[in-house]
């Protein structure tokens, strides 16, 4: 029998729209429509998850999310499909662009690199790894950001709140998507915007975001099936938004 004949499989998640014959081979590729790159799947428009065109700005990053489907079989993996879930969120906004900055600015008192731990060993690798990055974003924002080792957190001045908010209005809604992506997994929103500008590569992100597990580690040992998964998995959700970023750079 041959391979298209196969019955075909429902995709998960995003994309319940697109069938996928069992066991053939994807052919996905962008299109320019107006002012952006329309990608398809097997000739065939692809969408969101409300339904709208899947079309981005930038054809390096249309190229990106057209591998990322063709690397798909029989079954939809949408852990795979980082930067397809980082397009699908900006177009079809699940949430308004004024709660993703409020939320984003409410963690911003308890970021992590601005919440250390009492005077010792870690508190000095925090500042080691920390307060470089905090010194670019003292200069970038023009602010002074708080540290603390408190256990109420760091809380921010009104102009540090002010700044930030500024800047993340600013931003359109692909870098927004990706820059709250980051924050999420980096739980700091200075991090994110040291990755968005290009202070941090990918693992110098992923470094910072888990020093205190790192120092655990270090202290205890590894625990197999725990940690290793939890370090594959940071390293997808910071290397995903952090490429996304990168490929938008080339938009039209």
């Amino acid at each position: 029998m041959s391979a298209l004949n196969r019955h075909p499989v429902r995709c998960a998640c995003w994309c319940e729209h697109v069938l996928l014959p069992k066991y053939a081979s994807q052919a996905a590729r962008p299109l320019l429509q107006g002012s952006g790159w329309q990608i398809t799947l097997n000739d065939r428009a692809l969408k969101t998850p409300a339904r709208q065109p899947l079309i981005v700005p930038a054809y390096p990053l249309a190229l990106a999310i057209a591998a990322e489907w063709e690397w798909q079989d029989n079954r939809i993996r949408p852990f795979t499909m980082p930067l397809m879930s980082l397009a699908a969120t900006a177009i079809d906004q699940p949430k308004p662009r004024q709660k993703v900055t409020d939320t984003m600015l409410q963690y911003l008192d308890t970021d992590a690199i601005c919440c250390r731990e009492e005077p010792g060993k870690l508190a000095n690798h925090q500042a080691k790894v920390y307060n470089p990055v905090l010194a670019w974003a003292n200069q970038q924002f023009d602010v002074k950001f708080a540290i603390s080792n408190s256990i109420f957190g760091a809380p921010q001045n009104a102009d540090t709140h002010q700044a930030v908010r500024q800047f993340l209005q600013g931003l359109d809604d692909w870098q927004l998507a990706a820059v709250e992506s980051l924050a999420s997994s980096c739980r700091s929103v200075v991090l994110a915007l040291a990755v968005m500008h290009g202070q941090l590569d990918v693992q110098a992100a992923i470094t910072a975001a888990r020093l205190e597990e790192t120092y655990q580690m270090d202290e205890w040992g590894l625990v197999e099936g725990g940690h290793d998964i939890d370090i594959a998995d940071m390293q997808v959700r910071i290397a995903g938004p952090a490429v996304f970023l990168r490929l938008l750079k080339h938009a039209q």
